[in-house]
């Protein structure tokens, strides 16, 4: 048990400081005119959502979380993704970025759903292993999707 605890306070701390990263990311992207500098921005916060879902997932899926705690980081980081979903769709994309602002949208949606897959079964290890595999696709769409905006290496 001490193992479990010990690796939930691991993952407690790293979910912490990347939710950190992501709100700092995802406030500077809003409404209005969307240029690939704010693009880029809100691509990479929707890859540090997706590596706080890794993590949340990994917890669940070696049930090594806490269900309560699962249950609400999931439900508070979906939120997040959700919210830049809509940030990004009604925000106008700047000529020759309709695509990669639409695939950011669409990347956004998929992280949310996933969040809510972990909130609806926070304690199943099945479920936690499908999400870990599926967000770690969706995470390397957004870091291969910052490559392209930005033509670093995310």
């Amino acid at each position: 048990m001490g193992r479990r605890r010990a690796a939930g306070a691991r993952l407690a701390k790293a979910v912490a400081a990347v939710s950190v990263a992501a709100l700092a990311a995802s406030s500077t992207a809003g409404c209005g005119d969307l240029g690939r500098a704010e693009l880029s921005r809100g691509v990479e916060s929707l890859g540090a959502l997706a590596a706080q879902g890794q993590l949340i997932a990994d917890g669940v899926a070696r049930d090594a979380t806490k269900s309560t705690y699962a249950r609400v980081m999931s439900k508070t980081l979906g939120g997040e993704a959700e919210h830049e979903a809509e940030k990004l769709a009604d925000a106008e994309p700047a000529p020759g970025l309709r695509g990669e602002r639409d695939a950011a949208v669409q990347i956004a949606g998929e992280i949310s759903q996933l969040y809510s897959e972990l909130q609806t079964f926070p304690s199943d290890e099945r479920h936690g292993a499908l999400v870990q595999r599926h967000i770690s696709e969706v995470k390397e769409e957004a870091d291969a999707l910052t490559e392209r905006l930005t033509g670093e290496e995310a």
